[in-house]
């Protein structure tokens, strides 16, 4: 926000001292509940900025004190001065004074003369500006060719990508899927699988001598053979045959 001291002209018997520089000032000003009123017939959504290119003359409003009131005796507006205007009501942007070309209502005895409200006096405003900001960012610089990451292409000349040739459309790369790799402590003896040979002793690594630097001795799994339960079958049926043979003999005496 920048702030600075201006000066500007402010009109004698102005209903808004200084008046409005925009449209979008008079609105906001006319919107005002302490003269509001005065500006009911006013249709500010088709409220215009324009310039007069001819004079007028006819009656304007005016303040004095904390009233408002209409000449009694026509005002020239000057070719060339900005107003406000619905297309019906016309509006002084120095002063914010309503202009009629009929006599209008209150009025004093004793008002103003066009010379008294001609003669502005050049006051002291401060202004609150804010900057204009950009609506879009600014376009980045394109990155030179060498620091442009190249798209890996198969054996068959296609890249590696999820465009269809030929078809058009959005691409976008395809990511490889890469299982996590599991280290085993390096601490630890490592278990071979039956059969495998071990290590000797400081001939691994490197061909040395001596254990220093050579890979751990692992010793053999030892294998224990199942038990064979061949001769305790062949005794259990030879047990049931003789019971068997025996009962028959009893049964036959």
């Amino acid at each position: 926000m920048v702030v600075e001291q201006v000066k500007r002209k402010v009109y004698p018997y102005s209903i808004v001292p200084g008046g409005a520089e925009d449209l979008f000032a008079a609105k906001r000003a006319m919107a005002d509940p302490a003269i509001k009123a005065h500006y009911a017939n006013v249709d500010l959504s088709q409220l215009k900025e324009v310039k007069l290119t001819t004079n007028l003359s006819g009656y304007v409003s005016y303040r004095w004190g904390d009233k408002i009131y209409w000449t009694a005796k026509k005002i020239t507006l000057r070719a060339g001065e900005k107003v406000f205007t619905d297309g019906t009501h016309v509006v002084r942007a120095r002063c914010l004074n309503c202009y009629s070309m009929l006599p209008m209502q209150p009025t004093r005895p004793h008002e103003p003369t066009e010379l008294a409200m001609d003669a502005p006096v050049e006051m002291p405003v401060t202004v609150y500006k804010f900057p204009v900001l950009p609506l879009l960012a600014p376009a980045l610089p394109i990155p030179p060719g060498e620091l442009t990451p190249s798209v890996p292409v198969l054996a068959g000349g296609l890249p590696i990508t999820g465009k269809v040739p030929g078809g058009g459309g959005i691409w976008f790369p395809l990511i490889p899927i890469i299982p996590p790799i599991h280290h085993h402590p390096s601490n630890g003896p490592t278990p071979t699988s039956p059969g495998t040979p071990a290590t000797p002793p400081g001939g691994g690594g490197g061909g040395g001598g001596g254990g220093g630097g050579g890979t751990p001795v692992v010793p053999p799994v030892a294998v224990v053979p199942e038990p064979r339960y061949g001769w305790a079958f062949l005794a259990a049926l030879f047990v049931l045959g003789l019971t068997i043979r025996t009962l028959r003999a009893r049964k036959s005496n």
